[in-house]
């Protein structure tokens, strides 16, 4: 399998990151399938964010509430081209949320992507639509 030139480590861990944090169900075998490297390459990702985790400071208990996290002057990880990577903070979580309710799906990867789609598409729709041009055919992806 080969890997995407313009990904870098950061990015393909970041990548890897997001991917388990949408849905910890999947397998190294999976990811490694979505990001066309090796199950190999994964497997050595998430060793090294578990070794990179248990240096950093310990979790906050349950109810701590938990601050923001302070910023570290380094830039979030670039997609590659033709990706488009996302922070998927609190209220981006409920938006897709409520989304994904509006057709009852579950809370994976694969449905957030869809969502996602949909909802960039239909903004679109609306702006084309104001400014007098119709909304091009395309295809769906679903």
């Amino acid at each position: 399998m080969s890997q995407t030139p313009a990904m870098t480590v950061v990015t393909r861990r970041a990548l890897v990151r997001q991917l388990v944090e949408d849905d910890p169900t999947l397998s190294q075998r999976a990811i490694a399938a979505q990001l066309g490297v090796s199950k190999d390459t994964v497997r050595r990702d998430l060793e090294e964010m578990s070794r990179a985790q248990s240096h950093t400071e310990p979790e906050p208990a349950a109810d701590e509430p938990q601050a923001a996290p302070a910023p570290t002057g380094q830039t979030p990880p670039s997609a590659p081209p033709g990706y488009l990577l996302l922070q998927l903070d609190e209220p981006l979580r409920q938006a897709l949320a409520a989304l994904r309710a509006t057709v009852g799906a579950a809370d994976t990867h694969e449905q957030n992507v869809k969502a996602a789609r949909a909802a960039i598409r239909s903004v679109a729709d609306v702006v084309l639509e104001e400014q007098g041009i119709a909304p091009a055919a395309v295809d769906k992806g679903e």
